[in-house]
């Protein structure tokens, strides 16, 4: 049983179902946060609400709001069940557009996305200077299979390209939950410091003497170190001197 207020996956699926048959016309929304993991079945637990990132009609005023209120009092939950508190996400990724996965269902007036899995790590780990326990948790609990890294990475680096900082920072977060992210650029585990060096100087520009590189494989031997844990340290570098270098706003 429910608690009260809150939906499993079933929960939300039903109302989004009550939301369809309330509509008299064509209305999209795009689910994010834990609403889109759970939707997606990522992850299973309940949330007192599903996160809207974007909707075509504005779900805080006119015939929307009383719908959502209707299906509130009905159904026994918040009066804020659905709404798009998320949409702030667009501050700190200004323009951002991620990629859609239609909710399965029969729907007659609604047309429901999900975020993918890539793009809940994106925006959960945006807002770098606040981010919650339960969203690493959510993260973390999550499978990852070996295209959710690559499109992950490509994401990364095309945020890399836009705003360095928080692409370095969004990425350093999900590998503190998903150290399995780390590897080289052939899909394996990175296995010595030759490795580490390839991927600071090819990432970074970031050159490791050779008496840096004979002391990381001598830390990993000695197990006072792993190359994951080298590779994130390259990266904290990396990050170190962009904020060294980063021009201070007007």
């Amino acid at each position: 049983m429910l608690n009260a207020y809150h939906m499993n996956r079933e929960k939300m699926l039903q109302m989004l179902h009550a939301f369809d048959k309330e509509l008299d016309r064509p209305m999209t929304i795009v689910i994010t946060g834990a609403s889109a993991l759970i939707i997606r079945g990522c992850i299973i637990r309940v949330s007192k609400d599903i996160d809207v990132l974007q909707a075509s009609d504005d779900l805080e005023s006119g015939h929307v709001k009383k719908i959502i209120q209707k299906l509130a009092t009905k159904f026994a939950l918040d009066n804020e069940w659905i709404n798009n508190r998320a949409k702030m996400i667009f501050e700190d990724l200004p323009g951002y557009k991620p990629d859609l996965i239609p909710v399965d269902g029969t729907f007659k007036h609604l047309k429901p996305y999900i975020i993918s899995l890539a793009d809940s790590v994106i925006t959960k780990f945006a807002h770098f200077t606040n981010i919650r326990q339960w969203d690493k948790s959510d993260i973390a609990t999550a499978k990852f299979g070996e295209q959710d890294f690559k499109d992950i990475r490509k994401k990364l680096d095309i945020l890399y390209m836009q705003n360095p900082e928080r692409s370095l920072r969004i990425e350093l977060a999900f590998k503190s939950v998903k150290p399995e992210f780390i590897k080289t650029a052939e899909g394996y585990r990175y296995s010595n410091s030759t490795e580490v060096a390839e991927y600071a100087l090819k990432r970074y520009g970031i050159v490791l003497e050779e008496s840096t590189k004979k002391q990381i494989d001598e830390d990993v031997l000695n197990m006072v170190l792993s190359y994951e844990k080298a590779i994130v340290d390259i990266d904290y570098r990396a990050l170190e001197e962009l904020l060294r270098t980063k021009k201070p706003e007007c």
